[in-house]
């Protein structure tokens, strides 16, 4: 009963806003009418909503390939040599849920753009501020991964064989890592293309993402706005789908 009433409290949002974008109206009674797909076929030929999707997906995919780049390589790194140095990265995987997005947004305004402003590229800025506050993502994802596979193990049998680390960690480890990096990427790329508080006020006024259009468009057409989200949850579940599908067949092809 407790596992029913959950799946209902999770759903209904998603159903209800569902609905809403293939309605025309939802004012009249309990449940909507005049089933449409004039708003999400808007969606798709409104230049504004496709000009903030192309940003969104471009912002959102560079920080996180940024967070995985940089952030993978420090935790295999710390996980794998240095055990101290994990546990100052597992302190600090903490600092982004401590700090509110608004303080952050606020003080890139004041450093980057109030006082650099004129030098450097708004978009840029945007991806280093965001890309740092995707690492717990990366880090805690690659750490269950390689506490897993027990990496320290393998990297011992690599030199009693007479391998190098970078030899064990080459061949070895990043493959076996491969399914643990596409969740990272992916769940950085959701996070980063779901911000709103820096997109807001740091591109605001001259880069338009996702979510400060579906704030905008709330006001004016919330039906448009709904078919929005659909459409961006919709491309979401389609790449879930897919790293799932390319870990499925890389498992299979090796079970061969």
């Amino acid at each position: 009963m407790a596992l029913f009433v959950l799946l209902v409290l999770v759903l209904l949002p998603p159903v209800a806003v569902l609905m809403y974008a293939l309605t025309e109206r939802w004012d009249y009674g309990l449940l909507p009418e005049a089933p449409t797909l004039q708003w999400l076929l808007g969606v798709v030929r409104d230049e504004r909503s496709l000009a903030a999707l192309r940003n969104t997906v471009l912002l959102s995919c560079l920080s996180a390939c940024v967070a995985v780049v940089l952030g993978g390589l420090a935790s295999v790194l710390a996980c794998l040599a240095a055990p101290r140095l994990r546990a100052l990265l597992d302190v600090l995987s903490l600092l982004p849920y401590a700090v509110p997005p608004v303080v952050i947004a606020v003080g890139a305004l004041e450093l980057f753009v109030g006082r650099w402003g004129g030098y450097l590229d708004l978009r840029m800025v945007y991806v280093a501020v965001v890309a740092p506050l995707l690492f717990p993502l990366v880090h805690k994802t690659l750490a269950a991964a390689l506490t897993q596979l027990d990496a320290a193990q393998l990297l011992e049998a690599g030199r009693t064989l007479g391998a190098s680390d970078g030899t064990v960690l080459r061949r070895v480890l990043l493959p076996l890592l491969l399914p643990a990096l596409g969740s990272a990427l992916l769940l950085c790329w959701v996070t980063a293309a779901m911000e709103f508080a820096i997109a807001n006020l740091l591109l605001g006024g001259t880069v338009e993402l996702l979510q400060p259009l579906m704030n905008s468009m709330r006001g004016v057409n919330g039906h448009q706005s709904a078919a929005l989200m659909v459409l961006s949850f919709g491309a979401v579940a389609v790449l879930a789908a897919l790293v799932q599908a390319c870990g499925a067949w890389k498992s299979s092809g090796k079970s061969r």
